[in-house]
């Protein structure tokens, strides 16, 4: 069995709890037993028939966490989505929205990926097993709660992901700044499509590349060449969110006919 998960620190309990997450019991410092704040955390958490337990600061030293503010809970480890149902629930929504990351590595901006994901109504976000964040008690404190809102996938295979998600009837767009991108303005992404972000510095893989239908680009007037993958993705995501709710600016044309790298 799988250890518990540590979610560490007031606010991050606090999100947690609201969140609905999986906690089996949660820990607070002795000294901090009457704080209002944390007292009220306990008694949501009694309320949801969670343990609340009192310890010194040795049992805190234990937890290897700096910034725990003597206030953790212990969680679940995190549940992926199986790949057959995040498959299926691509194919039952005319209009679904996944988000791939490509080997993000960095995992602060997994979990802010996933709060813009959640936030954005997507379907899914997709990530490789390996060479890639996952789903840690760091992301999920990224995610302030979305994790317990939003299918998570862990594939083995990003590029073999992406192929199963073409033949469910998703366009793939790649967000990139090379010569082949066009702005992300000017690409239609209503209906299913996914959205795949690199990784920091690195951009997109060659065998994403290879199964982009289309390149986006995200015109930069600055000095900086890239966004970060959170920033990158927020963007591309509420684009989608304004297209499908007001109607595309672009015309049908604009759906790719051709891969980008046939």
């Amino acid at each position: 069995m799988a250890p518990d998960e540590i979610i560490a620190g007031l606010h991050a309990v606090e999100e947690a709890l609201e969140a609905g997450e999986p906690i089996k019991r949660i820990l607070i410092g002795k000294q901090r037993e009457r704080d209002p704040a944390v007292a009220r955390i306990a008694a949501s958490a009694r309320a949801r028939g969670i343990h609340v337990d009192i310890a010194g600061e040795p049992e805190f030293r234990r937890l290897g966490d700096a910034r725990h503010q003597h206030i953790a809970a212990f969680a679940q480890p995190f549940a992926y989505a199986p790949w057959p149902e995040v498959r299926a629930a691509v194919r039952a929504d005319e209009q679904a929205l996944i988000v791939a990351l490509d080997h993000v590595e960095d995992p602060h901006n997994l979990g802010a990926v996933m709060r813009n994901a959640e936030g954005a109504g997507a379907t899914a976000v997709v990530i490789p097993n390996r060479r890639s964040a996952a789903v840690t008690p760091a992301a999920r404190r990224a995610a302030a709660g979305a994790a317990s809102h939003l299918r998570v996938a862990s594939v083995p295979n990003l590029a073999r992901a992406l192929e199963d998600l073409k033949h469910d009837g998703c366009w793939v767009y790649g967000l990139a700044t090379t010569s082949q991108a066009v702005p992300y303005t000017e690409i239609d992404l209503t209906g299913r499509c996914v959205l795949v972000v690199g990784a920091e510095g690195k951009g997109l893989s060659r065998l994403t590349l290879e199964r982009a239908d289309r390149l986006a680009l995200i015109p930069l007037s600055g000095k900086v060449r890239s966004l970060n993958a959170s920033s990158a993705a927020a963007i591309a995501l509420f684009e989608a969110v304004r297209q499908r709710a007001h109607g595309a600016i672009v015309t049908a044309k604009n759906k790719p006919q051709t891969l980008v790298n046939p």
